[in-house]
């Protein structure tokens, strides 16, 4: 039986977004109950659950599913269930924009701090268990974003770093991972368009329980990047407006 810390890493993401949601709640009850986030979070956990048994069963490296191009895809599932609540309930927005301005940003910047469990992964590389290619292509970017995240976790206390810094910084952290990660696990799959061919391929991410971080833990990561730098470029155009229109509010 292999043993992995994704599991838990997982945990740790949802549970931060449920932290952060019971705090904002008791911070602002009079602006509503945070529990279209309580409903979303069961709604990703349920997902969550979903793809680890897909993953524990085989699905993932299976033949059928390896001749459909999986990687350019499967993570569009993820982001398709994780994105769709948002755009449909306003309700579920509105709790969404209010756990960002209730939060220091440097909770989010040492939130990102976790990627540096990338690290696992070039162990795993070092010993043959993981395809090196991957591990440069994407494992280290993520691991020193990681890293960075520590960086302007400080800068961000002492106020050194403006929301339109903070903003560019998260869609770095996305940046990081697409379009890049999906494509380079596409060419490491057995397929029309592999290139990468030597043992361990891209098969190894896709294996549970290593398929968690694809499916979930990494998508999650990206998701939380977009999620605040949104927020911030919302407020950064509500400022922009106030200023032109020579009034002053706060966003």
């Amino acid at each position: 039986m292999q043993i992995s810390s994704t599991p838990i890493l997982v945990t740790i993401e949802l549970g931060f977004v449920f932290m952060l949601a019971r705090r904002c709640g008791r911070l602002a009850p009079a602006r509503g109950s945070m529990g279209p986030v309580y409903l979303y979070l069961l709604w990703i956990t349920a997902y969550a659950i979903v793809t680890s048994i897909l993953g524990a069963r085989g699905v993932y490296i299976s033949d059928q599913l390896l001749g459909t191009l999986p990687a350019l895809w499967l993570q569009l599932v993820t982001v398709g269930v994780a994105v769709l609540p948002i755009v449909v309930f306003r309700g579920l927005r509105d709790c969404m924009r209010r756990i960002v301005d209730h939060t220091p940003l440097h909770w989010f910047a040492y939130f990102h701090g976790l990627r540096i469990a990338a690290l696992g992964t070039a162990y795993k590389t070092m010993i043959g268990e993981f395809p090196a290619y991957f591990e440069y292509g994407a494992g280290i970017p993520d691991f020193l974003f990681g890293v960075s995240a520590f960086w302007i976790a400080r800068k961000a206390m002492r106020g050194e770093i403006a929301e339109k810094g903070f903003m560019i910084w998260n869609l770095v952290g996305a940046l990081v991972i697409v379009p890049s990660a999906p494509i380079l696990l596409q060419l490491g799959l057995p397929g029309p368009l592999q290139v990468f061919t030597s043992l361990p391929d891209a098969r190894a991410v896709f294996t549970y329980p290593m398929s968690i971080a694809p499916m979930i833990g990494v998508p999650l990561f990206v998701l939380i990047n977009l999620w605040v730098a949104w927020r911030l470029w919302e407020r950064g155009r509500m400022v922009s407006r106030n200023s032109s229109s020579g009034r002053v509010t706060s966003p």
